[in-house]
């Protein structure tokens, strides 16, 4: 942008949904380059840095399932995935009175699932793994937080990135399976199977409101989860953005792979067909 176009404020209101976004953009960069200056020179400074750092090639060598929480995840596959590396979200904790099963793993990154379930995800023991968006909904000190990364804004558009180092922070997808899946790669990880993504929402009339996860929807008796109790008559939740969703899906597919790495799908049902589709019962004993 030109020094002139700035101290011009014709320019600057015709051109406000281009600049602000921009400009956004711009101050997260250089306090994201700042964080990376610091780490790049040997001194990590916080307690949660050493813990992202601790996390690094922890399960190298390893494969690892990333549990969706659609109608087609079986409670019973779960005690299956006793041995294995497990990434899983939200209110998979709905499974735990019937399976002995719990994730290596756990992370949440919907502002409304944090702020509906606050009590009931602060209780769990598990190794928790958030993005700082969801910051205010807990306060844990053992909860790990990943700096959200701005996404490039180039042409009027944001694209889309894919963090190798969670370290330096991680981009967002519109679901927390592709944070889990950077996560994943940032461990060591090259073989990653999906369970229980269905990729297929059935979506209640929005209402007007909006978070920063998106519109608002009310449940209405739909059933887009693995438990008949997911949501409560009434619950707000975010709509999904599959389109967006998928792009992020592609986006991981060309990282992973660029580095040798492959993602498949062991959904028992599911549209999502950017991956390979493998057979859960086939892989898993």
């Amino acid at each position: 942008m030109k020094i002139r176009n700035v101290l011009n404020p014709v320019y600057l209101f015709k051109n406000r949904e281009q600049i602000v976004p921009a400009l956004i953009t711009r101050r997260k960069r250089f306090s994201s380059f700042c964080h990376r200056w610091v780490l790049a020179q040997g001194a990590i400074l916080t307690a949660n840095d050493r813990r992202i750092d601790a996390l690094k090639d922890k399960h190298r060598g390893r494969r690892c399932f990333i549990i969706g929480n659609g109608p087609s995840l079986k409670i019973e596959d779960l005690d299956r995935l006793k041995d294995e590396v497990t990434f899983a979200s939200n209110k998979v904790y709905l499974a735990f009175d019937s399976t002995e099963w719990r994730p290596t793993h756990y992370s949440v990154t919907d502002v409304l699932v944090a702020e509906n379930n606050r009590s009931a995800i602060d209780e769990l023991n598990l190794s928790k793994i958030f993005e700082e968006t969801i910051r205010p909904f807990s306060k844990k000190e053992s909860v790990i937080w990943l700096r959200l990364l701005p996404n490039p804004f180039e042409n009027g558009e944001y694209k889309l990135g894919f963090s190798i180092n969670a370290l330096d922070g991680v981009y967002g997808g519109w679901t927390v399976i592709y944070l889990q899946m950077q996560l994943a790669f940032y461990m060591g990880i090259r073989e990653i199977y999906l369970i229980g993504v269905d990729f297929s929402f059935e979506i209640p009339e929005t209402t007007s409101e909006k978070c920063s996860s998106g519109t608002i929807l009310k449940h209405q008796g739909e059933i887009n989860h693995f438990h008949p109790d997911y949501r409560k008559p009434g619950e707000t939740w975010s709509m999904p953005s599959l389109d967006k969703q998928y792009e992020a899906f592609l986006e991981g597919k060309r990282a992973v792979e660029s580095q040798g790495g492959k993602i498949f799908n062991a959904s028992r049902r599911t549209k999502l067909d950017v991956y390979q589709v493998v057979d859960f019962d086939s892989i898993v004993n």
